[in-house]
């Protein structure tokens, strides 16, 4: 036991020392960029602190002073420089992957290398099949997708003349959510296994908590730490127990089938895409490339989806338009992608309710590779995090009338006079960024601090 005084004292400085080493040595740079809150280091340590638990209102203290001009607020050990207005943004846009970095942002926050695997954060090419792929076989999968979800509807909620039964919201969109995504992801039986399901959803809180609880450290103790506070090898060998009998089977079937020989009993989901681009072949590998993906597609949709149900639920008056919506195109043009990309009120409905509703107050994270100059001469250095504030582009009344008001037809009105795909829940643009924006937008938008 320490008896000493002083002793005490120069442990505690020692400690404090190396968590505040980072921003008491920032970059000159960084000078020319104003700051949110106090200037000083102790006054930057105890807003990174403080920071842990949300920067929302910094963010929009920071907006609400600088909108249009970079700012920065501290987090433990870097900063976060935040960008707004269509020139910035749009400046960050067109930066090269080479010098701003979605996927090192990424890697950095949910500490992808240690919480998911290495190889995975090194090479995150599941991304390039999902949007080939995906983007091509959508039409097929559509009928089986919708099946499916159709299903896990009525064994979550029970059929129309069940009685009214009570059950936990987030936890049924959870269970529709995965059961959709595990779908595409490897197909039937295995997105019905309730073991296999649960094993996902704890593994992707793990990865989430994980990483925040890395984030208390310095990136250099990452290596060690990540041996006591995460578990990506034991969810990785109880993956191989559920995926492994799946890969071997088609493996074998992909080598013994010959290279002229008809394919239409082929498997079509992600796993069979991620063994024919061959990039990885060993059931570890193929598993935690699976897993990434599955946590990559569930994260946070949940939680959107949650807001525009509530949403539904506290104006009941919109169920009817939108029930009309939905009975009259599936009538004309059946349950297809053709009939849902012409829905526009539920379209606009759910871009509302993500738009007022956002679950992140910065999107768009990039991670500066080399020293990024924007055009007003500010230089972001090396190693330093670019992001945008959403929340607050969301709720400026510069940019949407009434921000605060739910108006579930805001966006399907303005596609009756302005252009039609600018307004589509997934079109991207610098004042609707739930998404992000450029050509790293979706699976590399979220920074979540709520």
């Amino acid at each position: 036991m320490l008896t000493d005084p002083s002793l005490e004292f120069f442990l505690l400085f020692s400690v404090l020392l190396i968590i505040t080493l980072p921003i008491l040595s920032r970059s000159p740079k960084l000078h020319a960029i104003p700051t949110v809150g106090s200037t000083t280091w102790i006054g930057s340590c105890w807003s990174a602190i403080k920071n842990l638990s949300g920067v929302s209102e910094i963010v929009q203290e920071g907006y609400d002073k600088y909108k249009d001009v970079p700012f920065k607020i501290p987090t433990l050990y870097n900063w976060i420089v935040v960008v707004s207005g269509n020139k910035l943004l749009e400046e960050v846009r067109r930066a090269p992957n080479g010098q701003l970095s979605s996927d090192e942002a990424n890697n950095d926050f949910f500490k992808t290398p240690f919480t998911i695997g290495h190889r995975v954060a090194r090479d995150p090419y599941h991304f390039s099949i999902i949007k080939t792929h995906l983007n091509r076989q959508l039409t097929t999968l559509f009928r089986s997708i919708e099946n499916e979800i159709a299903f896990t509807l009525n064994e979550t909620f029970g059929s129309e003349n069940s009685e009214w039964t009570s059950v936990v919201a987030l936890d049924a969109i959870r269970k529709v959510v995965s059961r959709a995504s595990c779908l595409a992801l490897f197909g039937l039986p295995l997105c019905r296994d309730p073991s296999w399901l649960e094993l996902c959803l704890q593994f992707s809180s793990d990865v989430v908590l994980s990483g925040r609880v890395l984030e208390l450290f310095p990136s250099f103790m990452w290596p060690v730490l990540a041996k006591f506070v995460t578990s990506t090898s034991r969810h990785t060998s109880k993956g191989i127990k559920y995926l492994g009998p799946i890969i071997r089977e088609r493996q074998r079937g992909r080598t013994a089938r010959p290279c002229d020989e008809d394919q239409t009993d082929t498997p079509n989901d992600f796993l069979q895409w991620v063994i024919e681009n061959g990039a990885e072949t060993s059931e570890w590998e193929i598993t935690q490339r699976i897993m990434a993906m599955w946590f990559a597609s569930v994260h946070g949709t949940s939680t959107t989806l949650l807001s525009a149900l509530y949403n539904l639920a506290a104006h009941p008056e919109y169920l009817k338009p939108l029930r009309e919506e939905v009975d009259y195109l599936v009538h004309r043009d059946g349950w297809t992608k053709a009939a849902v990309d012409k829905m526009h009120m539920i379209d606009s409905f759910l871009k509302e309710s993500h738009r007022l509703g956002g679950f992140s107050t910065l999107v768009m994270q990039r991670k500066v590779l080399r020293d990024f100059t924007f055009s007003d001469g500010r230089v972001v250095p090396r190693g330093c995090l670019i992001s945008a504030p959403s929340y607050a582009i969301h709720h400026d009344e510069e940019t949407y009338s009434s921000p605060n008001a739910f108006d579930p037809f805001r966006f399907s009105r303005l596609r009756l006079h302005e252009n039609e795909t600018r307004e589509q829940l997934v079109s991207l643009s610098s004042e609707f960024l739930t998404f992000g924006h450029g050509k790293q937008a979706w699976y590399g938008h979220v920074y979540p601090y709520l």
